[in-house]
């Protein structure tokens, strides 16, 4: 109950900072294009005659192949676009609890320290969460109800972005903790976001390292960071039906998420204030 106090006041907080109302009005955007503004006129069984602005383009799409298609192109743009303003949204939560005033405060009250990180902590990943839902399931609906395609996998692609956010908000926290800059978590985060794609391709930059030890330390880091760039394909796999070759990178990433999550409460239940 304690934890689940301190999730209710970061919900507020993202009320009275209009973040979560940012979200949501983007969301219901999107609903809306998907509601009024994109017409199937269903053919037959499988294809049907797209409009969209009350335009006919001439085009007759293959229903189930539009559909993925589409769902595809929401789950693409949450993990990319979507977790870039997540995470820009939420790098304050952390370092704006530690001032001094609202730490003092928290500390005051009959609450351990790992009660009142994580549950810091849990409050940013229920807000995204629930932004992230509101947008997938709500898409989901109409789509699906507009064609009678119930695409199981752009579900599970609301759990893979919401997971994937709390991996890397666990490292934002560990980063907060450390050093209370918002602005230098995220940068560093954003760094490991825009560095993912490129360890991916390490086999390549070995033959530009003038020694062997460069490419195990390039191993080590590929390692213990987290996949974002799997975890991107992963996510994208399951809304098209591709089978997922490997769940790996899921589980490193996680454990790397509960690393830092753990670490983070160490810290912080030794630190003055």
């Amino acid at each position: 109950m304690k934890i689940l106090a301190i999730i209710q006041l970061t919900f507020r907080e993202s009320f009275a900072k209009k973040t979560f109302i940012a979200f949501m009005a983007i969301s219901t955007l999107v609903h809306l294009v998907f509601l009024f503004a994109l017409n199937l006129d269903i053919v037959d069984g499988a294809e049907a005659a797209l409009s969209i602005m009350g335009q006919d383009t001439g085009e007759v799409v293959e229903l189930e192949r539009f559909i993925r298609i589409a769902e595809s192109a929401v789950a693409v743009a949450l993990f990319t676009a979507g977790l870039f303003m997540a995470l820009f949204a939420t790098s304050s939560l952390i370092p704006s609890f530690l001032d001094k005033g609202n730490i003092d405060l928290m500390i005051s009250k009959p609450l351990s320290r790992w009660q009142i990180l994580t549950g810091r902590y849990l409050g940013a990943v229920a807000i995204v969460a629930f932004n992230v839902f509101y947008l997938v399931v709500g898409s989901w609906l109409i789509l699906s109800l507009k064609t009678g395609i119930w695409n199981g996998g752009f579900l599970l692609s609301g759990f893979m972005i919401v997971l994937t956010f709390a991996i890397l908000f666990a490292l934002m926290t560990f980063l907060s903790v450390m050093v209370k800059s918002g602005p230098f978590a995220l940068m560093i985060t954003y760094l490991i976001l825009f560095f993912s794609p490129a360890l991916i391709q390490r086999d390549q930059i070995y033959a530009l390292l003038s020694s062997k030890f460069y490419g195990y330390l390039l191993d080590g880091i590929y390692h213990f960071l987290p996949k974002t760039a799997e975890l991107g394909q992963i996510t994208e796999n399951l809304v098209r039906g591709v089978e997922i070759s490997s769940w790996l990178p899921l589980w490193t990433s996680l454990g790397f998420g509960m690393l830092m999550l753990v670490c983070s409460n160490l810290i912080f239940a030794r630190k003055n204030f």
